[in-house]
């Protein structure tokens, strides 16, 4: 199961047709669409805070309840910290690696399913840094 990132669905729910990713973005949520993919909650939030910019806070809620009751998406959540202290410690590791600690916590959810098997963003700092696989989403449908 893919998971998408933030970036892809602020392209594809905001309609950025002048984006130069937009057509093969468009493509790959086409080619996705009725299939179960994830979400983290932290790119569900990044959508919500760029919709509700861009259209208004309804919609950037109504978009946050839709993903909640998708039978399309499941929301992935990372494991509670039991405490800061120990959050830091569990985070540390990877932020001495170059993940942003944004990018850490999208690891985090990530790797709380195992049906995930690629994360699919246009971000390319995270290739090579996540566990999980990296890839476009024009690689995903295998056109470079």
């Amino acid at each position: 199961m893919d998971a998408i990132g933030h970036d892809v669905l602020t392209i594809h729910h905001l309609a950025l047709e002048d984006d130069p990713r937009y057509a093969d973005n468009e493509e790959y949520i086409s080619m996705t669409r009725g299939l179960l993919k994830a979400v983290t909650i932290f790119d569900l939030l990044n959508l919500v805070a760029a919709v509700s910019e861009a259209v208004g806070e309804r919609a950037g809620r109504e978009i946050y309840l839709a993903y909640l009751r998708s039978e399309e998406h499941v929301v992935l959540f990372p494991p509670p910290p039991g405490s800061w202290e120990e959050h830091v410690e569990e985070v540390f590791p990877d932020l001495v690696r170059g993940v942003d600690y944004l990018g850490v916590l999208i690891e985090r959810a990530l790797e709380t399913n195992h049906d995930v098997t690629r994360y699919v963003t246009w971000r390319r700092e995270y290739r090579g840094r996540f566990r999980t696989k990296v890839v476009s989403p024009s690689e995903a449908l295998g056109k470079t």
